[in-house]
C-alpha cells in the first residue's frame, strides 16, 4: 500500500521510512487540545483515526486535522458521559489502539468530573479490554496521579503535589482511580498482546512545541506544550510493545524520538 506521509517535525526521514501501516485508532474526548493534535499527527503517519465528539459542530475541526486525506479521520457523535457498556463495546470494533484524552474539564461540579474522569473512564478501558481488536491503551493522565509524591521528586515538587490535591482533589482522585484500575486490570488480561499506556504530563501550555521533553521519572514543577504531549503520545504507541509503560512528561531538553526510545528500551516507569 501506497501512501502519502507527512513528515512531523520530531521526525526523521529514515524514521518515516519505518511507519507502521495504517492501524485504526479511537480517539476519546477528540475535540480536545492534545486529541487534535494526536488526529493530525497519527493521519499524518497513515493511522485511521475514529474521533468521538459530542458536539457535531465540532466535525469540520475534526476533519481539517489532516486535510491532505480527510478520509483517514472519521468523527463520531457520541456522549462518553452516557455511553453504556454495549455503546463502548461498540465503538471498539475494528479499533486496535485506544486513547483517552476526555475528561469533564471542571464543568458540572465535583459530580460530573466523578461521572467523567472516573466511571467513564473505567468503562472505556474494560470495553477495550474486553475487545478481541484492541490491543494497546493510551492514557493521557496528569502528573498529580498518583497517592503519593514520588521518591524522585524534590522538597518543591512534594509541596506542589500536596497543594494539587488541596486545590483539585475530586479531579485527581478520580485521575487516580482511574489509573489504578487501567494498572489493576491490565494485570489480570489475558491478551498476551495487551500494552497499556499511562502519561502522566505537567501543567499543559498552548505554547508551540519544541520536540524537546524530559520524559519517563520528570520533576513535578515543569509546564509541557500539548503539542508536545500528543507527539510523544503518538510515539509511545509506535514505539511501546512491552505490555505497558507509565512516564512523566514535562518539557525538556531531549528531542521526543530520542526520549521514547530511552524509555521503551530501559523500561523506564514513574509508577511506584
Amino acid at each position: 500500500m501506497t501512501s502519502e506521509f507527512t513528515l512531523s517535525p520530531h521526525r526523521s526521514t529514515a524514521e518515516l521510512t519505518t511507519t507502521l501501516s495504517m492501524v485504526r485508532v479511537l480517539v476519546l474526548g477528540g475535540h480536545g487540545k492534545v486529541a487534535l493534535q494526536m488526529t493530525k499527527i497519527l493521519a499524518a503517519h497513515n493511522h485511521k483515526v475514529t474521533s468521538v465528539i459530542r458536539n457535531p459542530d465540532h466535525t469540520k475541526d475534526i476533519i481539517d486535522q489532516y486535510p491532505e486525506n480527510p478520509s483517514l479521520i472519521d468523527p463520531v457523535m457520541a456522549s462518553i458521559e452516557e455511553t453504556d457498556e454495549e455503546g463502548a463495546k461498540k465503538l471498539m470494533e475494528g479499533i486496535q489502539w485506544v486513547v483517552w484524552s476526555a475528561g469533564a474539564g471542571g464543568k458540572g461540579g465535583p459530580e460530573r468530573t466523578k461521572a467523567v474522569d472516573e466511571i467513564a473512564a473505567k468503562r472505556f478501558i474494560k470495553a477495550a479490554l474486553l475487545a478481541p481488536s484492541v490491543t494497546k491503551f493510551l492514557m493521557v493522565s496528569a502528573s498529580s496521579s498518583r497517592r503519593s509524591p514520588a521518591s524522585y521528586w524534590t522538597e518543591s515538587d512534594i509541596g506542589t503535589f500536596k497543594k494539587t490535591w488541596e486545590s483539585i482533589g475530586v479531579y485527581s482522585e478520580a485521575k487516580t482511580v482511574a489509573d489504578e484500575y487501567l494498572y489493576d486490570e491490565s494485570r489480570k488480561s489475558p491478551k498476551s498482546n495487551w500494552v497499556d499506556i499511562c502519561l502522566r504530563p505537567g501543567s499543559l501550555s498552548d505554547n508551540p512545541g519544541t520536540g524537546k521533553v524530559d520524559l519517563g521519572k520528570a520533576k513535578l514543577g515543569g509546564s509541557v506544550p500539548r503539542e508536545d504531549v500528543a507527539a510523544v503520545a503518538v510515539e509511545l504507541l509506535e514505539k511501546e510493545n512491552g505490555g505497558g509503560l507509565w512516564v512523566d512528561l514535562i518539557g525538556g531538553s531531549e528531542p521526543i524520538g530520542q526520549a521514547v526510545e530511552r524509555v521503551v528500551s530501559q523500561r523506564i516507569t514513574s509508577r511506584e
